[in-house]
């Protein structure tokens, strides 16, 4: 009868562990920078992957289609990005942001999500 319990409870414990790791490991979002992504060549072509940058010009927003195209920079590089959706509130040249998404043989990045760093407005006050 013990013995029933003790092997109930060691698949129960594996079965936890198991959804566990499978939670974690689809949570943990890894992002690379525009100049570490050109570094590794060919290898992240049309896989899914996170770059980070600043957004600089040109920025050419359709509203009517809703498309949004711009360039991220980093380090020297520029990678040229394709948006299909909504502009992101505070979306403006200088800004530091996180794209998500696929990099086409074509050398656009397809994106699928733009997600914005917070504006620096909170700034520190010298008192004096």
């Amino acid at each position: 009868m013990r013995k029933r319990y003790f092997i109930g409870g060691g698949i129960l414990l594996v079965a936890v562990i198991y959804l566990l790791y499978l939670s974690f490991g689809s949570s943990v979002s890894y992002y690379v920078t525009v100049s570490e992504f050109f570094d590794r060549g060919t290898e992240l072509y049309d896989t899914d992957i996170r770059v980070a940058g600043k957004i600089s010009a040109p920025v050419n927003w359709n509203a009517e289609g809703l498309d949004l195209a711009f360039t991220i920079t980093e380090g020297g590089d520029d990678m040229a990005v394709v948006y299909r959706g909504a502009k992101p509130a505070g979306f403006k040249e200088g800004t530091d942001i996180l794209i998500e998404g696929k990099y086409q043989s074509d050398g656009i990045f397809q994106a699928s999500q733009l997600i914005l760093k917070c504006p620096s407005k909170y700034e520190s006050v010298v008192i004096e």
